[in-house]
């Protein structure tokens, strides 16, 4: 979209209300306007930066191609020639472990393949087609307070500044959306977000011009590559760059001697698989990080107002589930609102409730293998194979993102996979230290150093 068209909507004058206010522009809040605005409500959208802009979080699920469908943005997608994802491929530091997962393997075959983006590009394929879809977007407009009734229990407007102001204007609304991620501007107002003391991890990250990526189909595969601390990723792009990645406890960054990318630089030496296929490669940005980022917000809904995405939770990331979960909770918000508004012209809490237990119940599935993924006995049960080729399948539709609304079958191999990690758990409890940890080097998060 040209310079022009993106000023349009400021140069068409500032509304003073409208049905419905998204703050933040990422994938959340791009696809709450894109719905609201072709559901004809009317729509603004307040960007406080200029897109593109960079942003982590490359590696996208199955289950959201669908939903790119679903809000017409999959045929400019494809139209920009991501690179193709078929599956994961996991490799475990200095040993013989690995786990390959192919997504087509699912319970659910029907959601075989998704893409690997560079966020910049993505990020403002979905704003632009969000104001292409009827919204009302301004970028470098940060938004400065969301306003409440006397009471201070009901959202009805915010407050925002336009690059160039030096005022804050007031738009009301019948719906203030949270779209902001980690900045969680609303979480403030609703008592702040609790920290998941179970993942205290960081991670730095950087882009390379190449690696050595697999031959044939796989190579567009995301690459994991677990630790006795954390994990690696690597994420190759159609032009032949990656970005590359590692997660370790957060206190391995406040206690290092030097900087952020002389740990980085020092872990990757480190780490022979990731030097391997980093060799010959040049870093193309500076090392960046993001510290301690796992955390929930108690409250994300409220009588007009929801929290989406990174602004209600937010993941360690080993499982790419960021923009899913950001994407699909937009989605079912929008629904719930639309609903509201179309019979009584108010968006009240109880309005929420569906949104909020469909919402919670994909966290929930989540979290419980991102937790074990820390957790000796449950990785040990990924790196094993399967006793029964179903559970393969059911831990494949987690990791592909069926995790909204499972079919039983689905939650049945699942449980399976649970049964397996407890049994190995009990087995471990007998035989003292395990031969996993052994040879692998983890520890159970409290036993380590």
């Amino acid at each position: 979209m040209t310079q022009s068209r993106r000023e349009n909507a400021t140069l068409r004058g500032f509304p003073a209300e409208v049905d419905a206010v998204i703050c933040g522009g990422g994938p959340g809040g791009s696809t709450f306007a894109t719905l609201m605005a072709r559901m004809g409500h009317r729509t603004v959208l307040f960007e406080r930066e200029k897109f593109p802009r960079f942003h982590i979080g490359e590696s996208l699920l199955p289950w959201n191609v669908p939903l790119f469908e679903r809000i017409g943005v999959l045929s400019k997608l494809q139209a920009a020639g991501p690179q193709v994802k078929r599956g994961a491929r996991f490799y475990h530091q200095g040993t013989s472990f690995t786990r390959p997962v192919l997504f087509a393997n699912g319970v659910d075959s029907d959601h075989p393949t998704s893409f690997q983006v560079k966020r910049a590009e993505f990020d403002a394929l979905l704003l632009d087609h969000a104001r292409e879809s009827g919204a009302a977007v301004f970028e470098e407009t940060r938004v400065t307070e969301v306003l409440f009734t006397a009471d201070g229990k009901r959202a009805c407007g915010v407050k925002v500044l336009l690059k160039g102001e030096s005022e804050p204007r007031t738009v009301g609304a019948k719906l203030v959306v949270d779209a902001t991620g980690r900045d969680a501007l609303l979480s403030r107002h609703l008592g702040g977000r609790r920290r998941d003391p179970l993942l205290d991890r960081s991670a730095a990250f950087a882009h390379y011009d190449t690696f050595k990526r697999a031959e044939g189909p796989t190579g567009g595969d995301i690459v994991i590559v677990t630790t006795p601390e954390g994990w690696w990723w690597l994420i190759p792009f159609s032009d032949g760059s990656v970005s590359v990645g590692i997660v370790m406890p957060s206190k391995r960054f406040k206690e290092r001697q030097g900087t952020v990318e002389q740990l980085f630089e020092e872990s990757v030496l480190a780490t022979p698989e990731v030097q391997e296929l980093l060799a010959g490669s040049k870093r193309t940005m500076d090392v960046q990080a993001i510290a301690d980022y796992s955390y929930s917000t108690p409250r994300i809904s409220g009588d007009g107002f929801c929290l989406v995405g990174d602004a209600a939770c937010f993941l360690d990331p080993v499982f790419s589930t960021g923009v899913l979960l950001a994407m699909q909770s937009a989605e079912i918000a929008a629904a719930s609102v639309d609903r509201a508004l179309r019979r009584k012209g108010r968006v009240d809490a109880a309005d929420f409730r569906g949104f909020e237990r469909t919402f919670r119940g994909a966290i929930r599935r989540f979290e419980r293998f991102v937790h074990g993924f820390y957790q000796p006995h449950v990785l040990e049960t990924f790196y094993t194979p399967a006793p029964n080729d179903w559970i393969g399948r059911g831990v494949t539709t987690v990791l592909g993102g069926g995790v909204f609304h499972p079919t039983f079958k689905a939650r049945l191999w699942i449980f399976a996979f649970h049964a397996c990690t407890a049994l190995i758990r009990v087995v471990q409890a007998l035989r003292g230290k395990g031969a996993f940890e052994r040879a692998t080097g983890i520890l159970e998060p409290e036993k380590a150093p």
